[in-house]
């Protein structure tokens, strides 16, 4: 006999959603791993003491955080299903009779309430801490790539614009390394009797270079990206540190895409130790941070760097097969035949050319040597040498990424950094943000390596 399935939608029933929900659901086990009622204290100053109810700010947030666990990228589409999800429902504690936010509840809280508070990177940052807590997060190793981020821009809407190039804060340790050579060769000029040759040079650090970029109409907080076997279009670089002893990222920062990856890079790992109180001790990264001023920061922070070195030709180049002789103590060059080149100024700017020390020969020595014309020709009076500042701690990670240790922490930097974006793009929304700005890239970004990171600091700990 036939069964016909008979109209059952208006009947009364009693259930608890505790029931459907399983035993080893995620939600459920987020529920019980992390205590979230912290916002409440980092938001109170946000809320009025008078007047009607709010929605409840951890309601808001652990919507949020279900969009970006489950990869639900528009927030209409997460009201929809947390309306028809019975675990979305319990995790955010609402009942079958209760409404569910409307999805502009959530975008009106963003960008209003929330505009100017450090929320968003509070709850990153406390998830962080309770991994260090835990000891899945030891600092021993940490990795550090960037990704792009399409951004809500089309190059269809930009134009050509000159804006003022002004020196990084990376530059600043340079031009303080710079200023200190000139000074100390300054002294020995003065004791000499000497004066400097040439025309004093300006203040790099104020100096300020016109040059024309695209700027996106739609949002001009965003950056070209043109880079090699990389999408071109406009995007935002989310920065990533990870530990590799679980995974965990420790560190999101987000930069417009035409950004190079070292810029940021020394004081995101000054940062995170500071924030933390994290002691970092050993760092792999790849070409696109290989600079002088980050190994010499790295060395400050007594951080162990293992970046893979960009391949080129030194400056300081050899006769017959014989090298310049540097004389660290002296800080001066012996050429083949015996003749010392000294430090003479620093040449540069930073943005234009590199920060590089002068070291020149003598006229007289240059003038009768036999090896003139194979040195540096006919038409020049003496040999010159240009070095990069920090040189020598550029040389050192050079002899770093020639151990196997280096060999191994460039697999891990592989296996991390690579697949981490690959699930944070596939699952997790990182791909490309609807949301506009600087800042509200910084929060995309936070939360969808804050949903990767409850789940790693899960499967490690329970």
């Amino acid at each position: 006999m036939m069964g016909v399935n008979g109209d059952k939608q208006h009947q009364f029933i009693f259930l608890n959603l505790e029931d459907y929900v399983p035993k080893d659901h995620l939600l459920r086990i987020i529920q019980r791993e992390v205590d979230v009622t912290f916002i409440y204290d980092k938001v109170k100053h946000l809320y009025s003491l008078v007047g009607r109810k709010s929605i409840d700010p951890v309601l808001l947030m652990k919507m949020m955080l279900i969009g970006y666990l489950y990869g639900i990228s528009s927030e209409r589409k997460l009201e929809e299903e947390v309306k028809m999800n019975l675990a979305y429902r319990w995790f955010l504690g609402l009942d079958l009779m209760e409404s569910v936010l409307d999805h502009s509840t959530l975008s009106q809280n963003r960008r209003r309430r929330f505009k100017n508070s450090s929320i968003f990177q509070e709850i990153f940052d406390h998830i962080v801490t309770l991994c260090i807590q835990k000891g899945i997060v030891t600092g021993d190793v940490i990795v550090t790539d960037s990704t792009h981020v399409k951004a809500s821009a089309s190059l269809s809407h930009s134009e050509k614009v000159k804006v003022d190039k002004k020196p990084s804060e990376y530059l600043e340790e340079l031009e303080k390394e710079a200023r200190r050579l000139e000074s100390q060769r300054q002294v020995e000029r003065d004791a000499g009797g000497k004066k400097k040759c040439g025309r004093v040079k300006q203040d790099r650090m104020t100096t300020t270079i016109q040059t024309e970029v695209t700027q996106s109409l739609t949002d001009p907080e965003t950056g070209l990206m043109n880079r090699p076997k990389k999408p071109i279009g406009f995007h935002f670089l989310s920065h990533t540190s990870i530990d590799t002893t679980y995974g965990i990222i420790t560190d999101i920062h987000v930069t417009p895409g035409n950004v190079n990856d070292h810029e940021p890079y020394a004081g995101r790992l000054a940062a995170q130790q500071e924030r933390f109180n994290l002691e970092i001790k050993k760092v792999c990264a790849d070409k696109g941070y290989d600079c002088a001023v980050v190994h010499h920061a790295l060395e400050k922070q007594n951080i162990e760097g293992y970046i893979s070195p960009i391949v080129k030709e030194s400056s300081i180049e050899a006769i017959g097969g014989k090298p310049f002789q540097y004389d660290e103590e002296l800080d001066t060059y012996l050429c083949p035949e015996g003749k010392t080149l000294k430090f003479t100024h620093v040449e540069g700017d930073g943005m234009k050319t590199p920060y590089r020390s002068v070291y020149a020969a003598k006229t007289k020595d240059c003038k009768a040597c036999p090896l003139r014309e194979q040195c540096f020709g006919k038409s020049k009076k003496y040999r010159v040498i240009r070095r990069t500042l920090f040189h020598e701690a550029t040389e050192r990670n050079k002899e770093r990424a020639k151990s196997e240790e280096y060999r191994n922490f460039k697999r891990l930097r592989s296996i991390w950094c690579e697949g981490t974006f690959g699930i944070m793009k596939q699952s997790h929304n990182l791909s490309r943000t609807y949301k506009r700005g600087i800042r509200n890239a910084t929060e995309h970004c936070l939360f969808s390596a804050l949903a990767l990171n409850i789940k790693r600091m899960i499967k490690a700990t329970v």
